[in-house]
């Protein structure tokens, strides 16, 4: 199984772009975060969903006592005047350095290994400093399922089992 079939083609974040634009994507695609592009089009960095709601919505102290928190905290609830004050900030402002990436024709297996290295739930797939998208872990969990139904509904033959079978 190729990664560029698992693809999903979330646009890439870019300069004069807001936290709105990059929710927008994420939220659209499902995707957890998105690279960041410069004005030659080439990944620079990348911005984390994970990351923005650390930032923004998660104050440090409260993650050290997460754990003894109640059910209720409206009290730290973000307003919605703030909210709305956040989402026209600058995406760029937002940009990590580490880019999850790999080819196009690598293996999912590497795709798998990438993502732990960076401790992200998905990879960028770039070829010649170019952006074609991404794969999450979802989408691989996804393609594994559609293979094991595929195969119990019958719908394939012996030789197409084995391959949908072994796609990882």
């Amino acid at each position: 199984m190729k990664l560029e079939n698992l693809s999903i083609p979330a646009a890439a974040m870019r300069k004069e772009m807001t936290l709105l634009d990059f929710f927008e994507e994420c939220t659209h695609w499902r995707v957890p975060g998105v690279p960041y592009v410069d004005e030659y089009e080439r990944i620079v960095g990348r911005i984390s969903l994970r990351d923005v709601f650390k930032r923004l919505a998660i104050p440090d102290y409260l993650i050290k006592v997460a754990h003894v928190l109640g059910d209720r905290t409206d009290n730290i609830e973000l307003p919605e005047l703030k909210v709305r004050q956040i989402l026209s900030l600058p995406a760029e402002d937002y940009v990590l350095e580490t880019i999850p990436n790999v080819s196009p024709r690598s293996s999912i297996i590497k795709a798998l290994a990438i993502m732990e290295m960076f401790n992200s739930s998905y990879v960028f797939l770039q070829e010649n400093d170019k952006y074609l998208g991404i794969v999450t872990r979802m989408v691989v969990a996804r393609r594994i399922m559609d293979a094991v139904h595929t195969v119990e509904e019958g719908k394939s033959t012996e030789e197409d089992e084995e391959e949908q079978l072994t796609i990882i």
